[in-house]
């Protein structure tokens, strides 16, 4: 029965991993990883790219000799001649899984990946230590070297390789510490960047130029013993300073940041991919926007002389604003706050909920009024007046009345007092209901004249208040606001 059992799910284990490595469509790792993701907007016109983990993507002879021997003497010797796995190192997991089982812990503390499940472990997985992410690491790994020749493969990890202070990629490397193009990089530089991918933050030359150059040689002493130098070069090497400059220049692809941050969030949400996919996947994803109406959106809120003054402390007064075609619920402009952005960060656009105030009285007085009989033209009440058993008693802004007034100019002048009459004369729970026609969350807190002044217990989003108004451009008809 052991025998049958081992064997079943040794059956059902390869069956998924096989299944996972040919559905993660390896064929097209290589034209993902040398593509940006590209947003287009409302024209079909290019408006920006999306990336992360990618520099600049170089071929494999526009990389110098040395940096192929320098990372392959200190990451895997034997590329050339093992098929993307090592036996030895999946035998070492397996002794640190049991080990680690033995003091319990849920993880594999070491054991050496070849240069292709690197790869696949970049590309594809999480970088969690366990047994289950290294076996999909060999299957896809295996896949991977089904697909891809060695050259291929090799180009695809250099590219893809991060090299600390954000850098990614051995051509933008070269150019951030040493000032030069990748296939002009000498002996010792190449040992330096194969020495950083270990642990990139630690040997970087910048913050840490002692523990790089101590990095550094012994990389260099890793290439005498798998032959690629000579004893003597080594030493000479050893002895050569690192010498830095940086020409880096970082690219800027991600112009409009409120607006990408919300088609990313958009596609995980709708789409069901991840973060990683978006970014690293090389997709061209068509969107709404409209690049003018978002250069001129950003530019406002760049513009200080349009906002009130900073507090005391500092703080910035924060806004946001949003753009929605009626027709179509097309989002063709977004911008989400002030101040430094933070990608992914807080869109007060889209996710912010506060009091909508005066922009209320058409969702939850004038619309359902109208309905109920009332004309654009029919006089309001416009006095000072005390409603309920709470005495609620809302004023004008200027405390002004007119004693009456036609609704247009209520509308007009945004005067609370006859919109809090007119909905106590259509009732409440009209107004309530007209307001969830017009999908703004409300609950039965809610169901108050407060209503017609904006106040609610929860809150709207520019994003849903904008949704909503859509209807008064679009025929009645309410559409909602979309990105991609």
């Amino acid at each position: 029965w052991l025998v049958i059992v081992f064997l079943s799910v040794s059956l059902v284990t390869s069956t998924y991993m096989v299944f996972l490595a040919k559905t993660a469509h390896v064929q097209n790792l290589e034209s993902s990883l040398s593509k940006t993701t590209e947003i287009f907007d409302v024209n079909n016109k290019k408006a920006g790219e999306l990336y992360a983990q990618k520099g600049t993507y170089v071929h494999l002879n526009q990389v110098s000799a040395n940096v192929p021997k320098a990372v392959l003497s200190t990451e895997d010797r034997n590329f050339y001649h093992e098929y993307g796995f090592s036996f030895k190192g999946i035998a070492r997991a397996m002794l640190l899984l049991v080990k680690n089982k033995l003091l319990h812990r849920d993880y594999i503390s070491g054991g050496g990946s070849t240069l292709t499940q690197q790869l696949v472990k970049n590309a594809y997985l999480s970088q969690e230590q366990t047994m289950t992410r290294k076996l999909k690491e060999l299957f896809l790994s295996i896949q991977v070297e089904n697909v891809y020749s060695k050259n291929e493969i090799l180009t695809m990890y250099l590219n893809n390789a991060y090299f600390g202070n954000g850098v990614w990629g051995v051509q933008d490397a070269a150019q951030k510490y040493f000032g030069e193009n990748a296939v002009d990089l000498s002996v010792p530089d190449s040992a330096v960047l194969a020495g950083m991918l270990t642990s990139p933050s630690a040997y970087n030359p910048i913050d840490h130029p002692k523990a790089a150059k101590w990095r550094r040689n012994v990389v260099l002493q890793l290439m005498v013993e798998n032959h690629k130098l000579t004893q003597a070069q080594a030493n000479y090497y050893k002895k050569t300073p690192i010498t830095l400059r940086d020409t880096y220049v970082r690219k800027d692809g991600y112009r409009y940041p409120y607006y990408f941050d919300a088609v990313i969030d958009e596609a995980i949400s709708k789409y069901g991919m991840t973060e990683s996919e978006i970014m690293n996947r090389g997709y061209r994803i068509y969107t709404n926007l409209n690049q003018s109406q978002q250069k001129a959106m950003q530019t406002n809120f760049d513009n200080n002389a349009l906002f009130p003054a900073n507090a005391s402390d500092g703080t910035e007064v924060q806004a946001a604003s949003i753009g929605v075609s009626p027709t179509t619920g097309g989002v063709t402009a977004v911008v989400g706050g002030r101040g430094k952005h933070v990608f992914r960060g807080y869109n007060r656009a889209t996710q912010i909920r506060r009091q909508p105030g005066s922009t209320m009285k058409p969702l939850a007085v004038y619309t359902p009024a109208l309905e109920a009989g009332y004309k654009f033209d029919s006089e309001l009440v416009d006095k000072k007046k005390s409603y309920g058993t709470n005495h609620y008693t809302p004023k004008n802004y200027n405390n002004v009345y007119q004693g009456k007034v036609p609704m247009y100019e209520a509308l007009a002048q945004s005067m609370n007092a006859p919109a809090v009459w007119l909905l106590n004369q259509i009732g409440v729970n009209r107004g309530y209901e007209s307001v969830k026609d017009f999908n703004i969350p409300v609950t039965k807190k809610d169901k108050n004249l407060a209503l017609a002044l904006g106040g609610l217990s929860g809150g709207v989003s520019p994003q849903q208040m904008a949704g909503a108004y859509t209807a008064f451009a679009n025929g009645g008809k309410i559409v909602k606001p979309f990105y991609i």
